[in-house]
């Protein structure tokens, strides 16, 4: 791993998980990341996931070309297991990458993208409320309330007021 890289699979607060990417993974550490979240998703748990990639540099060619493959090939678990995905972005070049890998394969499940972990905590809180776990995600809104994990106190629609928590990619309305 180079340094200051790493990847981090959080499911401590079951069914939420936080998965973190940080600084420059290698591509045997990207290899390893892909593993872990397959282990995940063939587990057949549903779960909503916060994707932390506020820390991580590029990608390069090869892991945004994998990545892809990896969502193709894992689509079928990812829309029986995953309620939803929430991306915390800060980086332009990052949400730039993004866009991409999500032009060629849209996420098969509900998503949106975060400036923060406090945002995220509060669109994950109501994708579980959404499904019957109400205090599940009392809980996680706690956790995200008691100012450990950033800003969990703006509304939902000011995130991104253009995709809804239930939204998948289809269902939005193209601009333009």
């Amino acid at each position: 791993m180079h340094p200051g890289a790493s990847f981090t699979f959080d499911d401590s607060q079951w069914p939420l998980m936080v998965v973190r990417l940080t600084g420059e993974l290698s591509s045997q550490d990207f290899e390893s990341y892909l593993a872990r979240a397959s282990h995940y998703l063939q587990r057949q748990e549903r779960h909503v996931c916060i994707f932390d990639v506020s820390a991580l540099r590029l990608l390069s060619t090869e892991q945004r070309q994998r990545q892809v493959e990896w969502l193709k090939a894992h689509e079928v678990l990812i829309r029986q297991t995953l309620l939803g995905i929430v991306y915390v972005v800060t980086s332009p070049v990052v949400r730039l990458t993004m866009s991409v890998i999500f032009h060629f394969k849209p996420p098969s499940a509900p998503y949106t993208i975060v400036p923060d972990l406090g945002a995220a905590g509060a669109w994950a809180a109501a994708c579980l409320e959404k499904t019957s776990l109400r205090p599940v995600a009392e809980r996680i809104r706690r956790q995200f309330d008691s100012g450990s994990e950033g800003d969990a106190t703006a509304p939902l629609g000011a995130v991104l007021p253009h995709i809804s928590p239930t939204a998948r990619p289809w269902d939005r309305k193209r601009e333009g």
